[in-house]
């Protein structure tokens, strides 16, 4: 390279009315701008034009051509000496009035510059750049190159020049546009989250030049130490993709003749700080930085240096992201995490895909964590790589070019998702997924024989064409240039390819290939595919697509990573309008993008390939078992309980499913007692580990639930969990229990857990067949059995657990509502006896009510737990109003029928329960039963059939009939038991209490005029009467008086008392704080009352005073709007308006008329002014409300009223308008008509402050007196329409 005056051979260019140019030479050091000094004014964002900078650049490279004002040229495409300058008039361009100044982030290598560098500095201090090989940006980076052995980023003085070259274009651009020059500039460079404007791209539409804000951002991620790190002959260059960064910009991939290297960056944590960058060469921080070293990826078998070699980064876990403007302390530790990338290989007729993670130093992490520095701000990354898991691709010819295109998750359709176009030598463009790079999907020529197009390249979105098809751009030697579509794929080419990879990886007998091809359609030439012999390469490709197919690709995008921030979707390009481009590299989505298969596959593609998946684990080497549980799981998760009469699911799709789970279940156990039918499907020769083999198990169980034979799958966990054999051989010969609790895998628990949820699922699919395999099936007993709580919670877990779940319920989800189902579950838990062990026995016994029985305790506990449920007794079940439309008076009988059921089971545990049987003694779970039947029995909303219950009560359950005597409404009866019978005036009082509540709240639900029975005056009607000590009686009476004064009828339970009862007797506990109470009461209802009333005055005068502006003026009148009056002539002056004959009333306001002319209507608009008479004082004024001006007779029928628009509502002192509207025909009016007119008002009675004297409710009949004063008529004449 020459060195003189800093010459450089940068291979940048544009395109220029469709031919290639060089960037333009970039000015001088002096101009300021390769040096940073302050060749503009950005005070307040206003760029101000430089003297020194008024110059013109040569287009040239090399030579010394002259124009007006330029400077002659060099050696360099920006190497331009100062020194030098000529006259000339050859149009040449003007230097960048805006032009870029500050000092981008210091390059790998450099050191720092001052930015306040003489503006004399040349360019020749710029140093010279070694022969790159090939060079890439990225927004985190900025431009890195690759020469001979080391790995570089551009410094920022080249930068600089750069930038200035391509704003040189940009500007010569749209100055030759504006003369006519029909010039464009199609330069790009890329900025973080900023988009420009103006005639170029990355131009500001506001200055027509890019502004320090818009400059390239100091790099964060920096290759260090790089200069000497691969091997030689040194990398390999010819095409744009030779080089990618990966990993946000971490990882720099190269190729050294046929092995892919990947070689790691440091990360700059001052940059992420909003700090200035790091100096590496103060103090000798570059010198002290730990040595890195590349990572090799790959060595292809092919060698040869003709082909160009390609390395593109496809998906990207994307945690770094792209870089924000400012930074938090959570934004630069989320930056430091892991990053993953899937990056394309390609080397001649090879390629493959690899996943490389860049990890951040641990250390150096938990320093920055916990608010520490870190040796000059440098964090050193490593690079952790995984072999070829997706195979390596081998195509007919050389690969040229290689193109990324984003998509979604690729699931069902394996076309919408992510996928690499591989150009071959001959013209052929191939399509594959980077998830089974080695699966052919579709090809498409582009080029003849022989073939001149070099180059592929993705459109942006806003560029696709044909819907927003995928769509690329093939370029060749020749000028030419094509668009390359990529159709979606239809459901017949993914058929066929399915069956004929199937073919190939298990042979035609090797899979039930007749059923396949029925269930998913495929053509009769693929079915008949004989395929070569399979091999354990093609069950590998078939696993790897099937994966991609159904979402499971053990990805990047399943660390949830999206696309690579550098793919063509999150680079949006924008034309301005001036017509130049503007782009904007946008932050990438992170959002998951795995999704459900069976939102783009049908049941039948989703069922055959997850069973065919299950199939190709199991005899891949060594086989994949936690794959086909994943993907059996899911399957069913998708699918859901099938309902009968389902025929969205073909029978060979179930066929396929059935068979091939029983190829799993015969060759995963150790010894078979399958009863299912044998398979066509042929044997296999090796078998799963013994550790997977219930890991398969477990997968064709998920295939049997996602067919719909739950009955098979149930039967198959019930006898390898039941059978000895396998129970035995899961213990040692030390006699310990192996790992999993048996030899299959599966401990209890998690068996017991499984058939749980199974048979939930099934139950609360309310399907009839599958509700009636619940309740028949020895799995619900026998899970009962072993695991009660568990076992409920198959019949309960879809039931409400609280009041707002019951309220959101639907009539028909009652968990009651079947006619048949609560009664045979009832009959299934009470002939269940748990298997109670001596823990659960030595438990105890809960002494609440609410809380649940013991459910060992026998079935008769998991009768009343699955009833307590269902009825909502302690999940707060509202209680039904009767005039609810949902409420259905015959669902009432079988809800009682369960409401008795109850009753008696709590009865039954309590009789049965008893310490002996003749004691009246209850046990602790007596006690519980005993609890749970008074709450039943307590509870507002049950339904038990009393008299029924109360002829089996036995007589020592006093507490029992009393609750029972109430619900019959035989309040006084129940009463006398607790009172006389048991002695407790505490019961008694209790009992009140809940009568009382409930009374309150029917109260507050249905407001009635009758007022209803003190709930506790029959407790002292009792007292008196039922006590055989008279004495104690009255006491009794006396002391319900006091213990409950606030609630009971005072003067009804006075008149009860006997008559010889001495006043002083009820003094002290009653009368004296009765009276307090209620002279307290008074006084904050006074109060009370004085606040309301004023509050309600304030209100009453808002609300007054906005109707009266609403009606103050013709434009405002809401009921005047609504009609068409026309167009509006004239309005005349206010008039006084006389009575006929004197005013009646001493309240008659003052009254003002304005007559409003429109071309078919007459509005009259009477402004009543309540003002005191001079006879009246100001005391005497009076609130008028309804006041109304009225046309009570007109002279001519040209004139009829048709609407009047009364105040409501008129204080004293204040001003109203009332409005009248009456139809006119003009052209009808002969000569003058007459109007007859009255005023109507009503005088309110008001206080001094103005409020009403009564308050009455809002539809009771108007307080007041009327008044109609009638008043002198009104001349209308025809030519006042005019």
């Amino acid at each position: 390279m020459d060195q003189n005056v800093g010459s450089y051979a940068a291979h940048l260019v544009i395109v220029k009315n469709g031919s290639f140019h060089k960037l333009p030479p970039a000015p001088s050091g002096g101009d300021g701008i390769l040096d940073g000094s302050s060749g503009t004014n950005n005070t307040n964002n206003n760029m101000t034009t430089s003297p020194m900078m008024d110059k013109t650049l040569s287009l040239k490279r090399g030579g010394s051509t002259t124009g007006f004002g330029s400077t002659a040229s060099s050696s360099g495409w920006f190497g331009e000496s100062s020194s030098t300058t000529a006259t000339g008039n050859m149009g040449g361009m003007s230097t960048p009035k805006n032009s870029m100044l500050g000092t981008p982030g210091l390059g790998p290598g450099t050191t720092a510059s001052n930015t306040n560098a003489s503006s004399t500095t040349t360019t020749s201090s710029l140093g010279s750049l070694p022969r790159m090989s090939c060079a890439t940006y990225h927004p985190h980076t900025g431009f890195v190159y690759a020469a001979g052995t080391g790995v570089y980023g551009l410094p920022p003085a080249a930068v600089k020049a750069v930038l200035a070259g391509m704003t040189t274009m940009m500007n010569d651009s749209s100055s030759l546009g504006g003369r006519g020059g029909g010039s464009s500039s199609s330069s790009t460079y890329y900025r973080r989250g900023q988009v420009g404007g103006g005639g170029g791209i990355g131009t500001s539409s506001t200055t027509g030049g890019v502004s320090p804000s818009m400059m390239m951002k100091p790099p964060i991620a920096l290759y260090l130490k790089c200069n000497h790190i691969l091997p030689h002959p040194g990398v390999r260059g010819g095409s744009k993709n030779a080089m990618t960064l990966a990993c946000s910009g971490r990882v720099a991939i190269v190729a050294v003749t046929n092995t892919f290297y990947a070689v790691p960056a440091f990360l700059d944590v001052n940059v992420l700080r909003n700090q200035e960058p790091s100096s590496l060469s103060a103090n000798g921080v570059a010198s002290s930085l730990p040595s890195v070293s590349a990572t090799k990826l790959l060595s292809f078998a092919q060698s040869s240096q003709v082909h160009p070699v390609i390395a593109i980064e496809v998906l990207s876990s994307n945690d770094g992201g792209m870089v924000p403007s400012s930074f938090s302390s959570g934004d630069v530790m989320r930056y430091l995490r892991s990053v993953t990338s899937l990056v394309v290989l390609a080397s001649g007729r090879e390629c493959t895909t690899v996943d490389i993670e860049s990890i951040p130093d641990a250390n150096a992490v938990s320093t920055i964590e916990k608010g520490g520095t870190v040796l000059g701000g440098m964090v050193r990354t490593t690079i952790q790589s995984s072999a070829c898991r997706h195979g390596i691709a081998t195509l007919p010819s050389p690969i040229v070019a290689a193109a990324s295109l984003s998509g979604g998750s690729g699931v069902g359709d394996i076309s919408s998702g992510p996928l690499v176009s591989l150009l071959t030598a001959d013209g052929l463009v191939h399509m594959r997924s980077p998830l089974c790079v080695a699966v052919p999907l579709t090809t498409i020529e582009v080029g003849t024989r022989p073939n001149d197009y070099f180059s592929l390249s993705p459109l942006p979105s806003f560029m696709k064409h044909g819907g927003g098809k995928k769509t690329m751009l093939a370029t060749s030697y020749g000028g030419e240039a094509r668009l390359v579509y990529c159709q979606a794929e239809s459901p017949q080419v993914f058929a066929d390819r399915f069956i004929k990879l199937s073919i190939d990886a298990f042979g035609p007998n090797g899979f039930p290939r007749l059923e396949l091809a029925n269930s998913i359609g495929s053509t009769f030439s693929a079915t008949s595919y004989v395929g070569p012999e399979p091999t354990a390469h093609k069950r590998s490709l078939l696993q790897q697509y099937l994966e991609v197919v159904l979402g499971l690709a053990d990805d990047v995008r399943r660390g949830g990573g999206s696309l690579s921030s550098m793919a063509s979707e999150n680079i949006q390009i924008h034309v301005n309008q001036e017509g130049g481009l503007e782009v904007e590299v946008n932050e990438s989505n992170k959002e998951d993008d795995l999704q459900v298969a069976s939102s783009s596959l049908g049941p039948n593609a989703l069922l055959t390939c997850t069973a065919l998946l299950c199939l190709v684990c199991f005899q891949v080497n060594p086989p994949n078992a936690t794959l086909a549980c994943r993907a059996s799981k899911a399957c069913a998760s998708a699918m859901g309980i099938r309902r009968r009469g389902d025929t969205s699911v073909a029978k060979s799709a179930v066929t396929v499913c059935e068979l091939i789970a029983d190829r799993l279940l015969k060759e995963a156990a150790a010894a078979s007692f399958s009863r299912l039918s044998p398979s066509p499907i042929s044997p296999s020769n090796r078998h799963a580990p013994s550790g997977a083999s219930m890991q398969f198990v477990e997968s064709a169980v998920w295939l049997l639930r996602s067919c719909g034979c739950h009955e098979k799958a149930i039967f198959v966990l019930e006898e390898r969990m039941n059978d000895p054999a396998l129970r035995n051989a899961s213990v040692a010969g030390n006699g310990q229990v192996m790992s999993g609790g048996f030899a299959f895998g599966w401990s209890q628990i998690k068996f017991d857990s499984y058939i749980a949820t199974h048979l939930g699922d099934l139950w609360s699919s309310k399907d009839e067949k599958y509700c009636q395999l619940v309740i028949q099936s020895s799995a619900t007993r026998d899970l009962l059995a072993r695991n009660p709580s568990l076992g409920l919670s198959i019949f309960t877990s879809t039931h409400p657990q609280n009041e707002n779940e019951w309220r959101k319920m639907k009539p028909g989800d009652d968990p009651l509502a079947h006619p048949l189902y609560p009664s045979k579950v009832t009959e299934l838990l009470k002939s269940v006896t748990p298997h109670a062990n001596s823990k659960d026995f030595l438990e105890k016994v809960p002494k609440d009510a609410s809380d649940s029985l013991p459910l060992h305790s026998g079935g008769r506990a998991l009768a009343v737990a699955y009833l307590e449920s269902a009825l909502g007794i302690s999940s707060g079940r509202p209680s039904e109003s009767q005039s609810d439309p949902s409420y259905r008076r015959e669902f009432d009988e079988r809800k009682a029928d369960m409401h008795d059921e109850l009753s008696y089971l709590l009865l039954e545990g309590v009789i049965s329960e008893r310490v002996d049987g003749q004691s009246s003694e209850d046990s602790d779970l007596g006690a519980l039963y005993r609890l749970k039947l008074r709450r039943l029995l307590s509870w507002p909303n049950s339904l038990i059939r009393s008299e029924r219950l109360l002829k089996s009560l036995p007589t020592s359950f006093l507490r029992e009939h009393a609750l029972l005597l109430g619900r019959l409404g035989r309040h006084e009866d129940a009463l006398r038991i607790f009172y006389c019978d048991l002695g407790s005036i505490e019961l008694a009082l209790e009992y009140c209490d809940i009568r009382h509540e409930r009374k309150e709240e029917e109260g507050r639900k249905v407001r009635s005029s009758t007022p209803s029975e003190c709930a506790y005056i029959p407790l002292v009607k009792v007292a008196l009467n039922a006590d055989p000590d008279p004495d104690r009686g009255v006491a009794a009476a006396i002391q319900v008086l006091a213990l409950r004064r606030n609630v009971i009828d005072k003067s009804a339970a006075l008149r009860l008392l006997p008559k010889n009862v001495p006043l002083s007797a009820m003094t002290r506990p009653f009368l004296i704080p009765a009276v307090v109470e209620n002279q307290s009461q008074v006084r904050r209802l006074s109060v009370a009352s004085a606040l309301l009333r004023s509050r309600y005055m304030q209100l009453k005068k808002k609300l007054t005073d906005a109707q009266l502006k609403s009606q103050a003026s013709l434009h405002t009148v809401p009921a005047l709007q609504k009609l068409n009056l026309g167009e509006h002539l004239h309005s005349s002056k206010p008039t006084k308006a006389r009575l006929v004959h004197p005013a009646s009333s001493p309240n008659f306001p003052e009254v003002l008329l304005v007559k409003h002319f429109f071309s078919r209507h007459l509005v009259i608009q009477a402004q009543v002014i309540n003002t005191n008479s001079s006879h009246l004082t100001q005391d005497d004024v009076r609130t008028l409300t309804d006041v109304a001006f009225v046309v009570a007779e007109s002279s001519d029928e040209a004139l009829l009223p048709t609407l009047q628009v009364p105040l409501k509502t008129l204080p004293p002192r204040a001003t109203g308008s009332a409005w009248c509207v009456l139809a006119a025909s003009p052209q009808r009016l002969d000569g003058t008509a007459f109007l007859a007119s009255e005023l109507r008002f009503t005088v309110l009675e008001v206080d001094a402050a103005g409020a009403p004297l009564t308050f009455v409710e809002t539809n009771a009949p108007r307080y007041g007196r009327p008044f109609v004063e009638e008043l002198q008529d009104m001349e209308i004449r025809h030519t006042e329409f005019s």
